[in-house]
């Protein structure tokens, strides 16, 4: 969805490559865009009213980038958004540089259980990543992907 996005709205760079769309741009692009194009499902009509939103300063969410702004008041905010759920809302948060949601979906679960050896409800996830306090979701994720980065051979 986001290549998607950004092949078709994202501003061509000199080099070829393409920014990511700006709020406006999105906001101006069709419901056949987003359902043809982008493929985004139900998700459409949620990621052009958001960017709408944006585009016209009804929402500002350069505001969640608050240091103030305590991570459940960010996850809340983020929350109240329409279409957006935990999902969304623990991958929005550590694009924040918030770390303390874990990313639990069709892909993490099974992943978790392959490492693990079995599997686990959320809150046996949550509880085990606990200990790392504000970066729980940082860990979780590197736990999850470690193995994309090749072990340095041994001297």
């Amino acid at each position: 969805m986001a290549k998607a996005l950004v092949s078709g709205l994202g501003i061509e760079a000199p080099d070829g490559r393409r920014t990511f769309p700006t709020p406006a741009a999105m906001a101006e692009a069709g419901a056949k865009f987003y359902r043809d194009v982008v493929r985004a499902g139900y998700r459409g009509p949620y990621l052009r009213s958001l960017a709408a939103d944006v585009a016209d300063g009804s929402l500002d969410l350069e505001a969640l980038n608050d240091p103030e702004l305590p991570d459940d008041e960010v996850a809340d905010r983020l929350l109240a958004l329409p279409g957006c759920g935990p999902y969304a809302t623990a991958h929005m948060m550590m694009l924040l540089g918030r770390y303390s949601r874990l990313i639990l979906d069709s892909w993490t679960r099974p992943k978790y259980a392959r490492l693990n050896g079995r599997k686990a409800g959320d809150r046996t996830i949550e509880r085990r990543f606990r200990r790392y306090r504000d970066y729980a979701g940082l860990a979780f994720w590197l736990y999850l992907t470690r193995d994309w980065v090749e072990e340095p051979a041994s001297a």
